[in-house]
């Protein structure tokens, strides 16, 4: 696991929930349509650009969608299963507050009643044991 990886994963929540509101949503693909019109003005016909909403690529692009939701699901679960294998319940949370819900180390030691030193020490020591340092 690389930190890398696991600071992803609050945006790899974001993204699936955003995803899966585009799939709860009607077909909103846009296909523009050319027609002809008369200019009541003048009497003289001119074109113009009529956009509309179409189906056509619509099941193609919602295939799309899902398995592009499943891989994040499959990463996000992946994720949270390493969290869970974490040990010490201490800093398992520790590491959820961080990369999951996005807290600072600041608002985590106003949480968990520790000074903001002492949870960026746990998450460097953390890492410094995962990476073998």
């Amino acid at each position: 696991m690389t930190k890398k990886r696991l600071k992803r994963m609050r945006s790899l929540i974001s993204e699936a929930r955003h995803l899966q509101e585009m799939l709860d949503q009607p077909a909103k693909t846009t296909e523009y349509v050319g027609d002809t019109a008369k200019d009541y003005r003048t009497g003289k016909p001119h074109s113009i650009t009529i956009t509309g909403y179409g189906q056509q690529d619509y099941p193609e692009l919602k295939e799309r969608y899902y398995q592009k939701l499943r891989d994040i699901q499959q990463e996000i679960a992946f994720l949270e299963s390493f969290l869970d294998q974490i040990t010490d319940p201490q800093t398992r949370d520790i590491l959820r507050l961080y990369y999951v819900n996005g807290l600072t180390q600041e608002q985590i030691a106003e949480e968990l009643g520790y000074t903001r030193s002492a949870i960026g020490m746990k998450i460097k020591k953390f890492w410094d044991y995962e990476t073998g340092n």
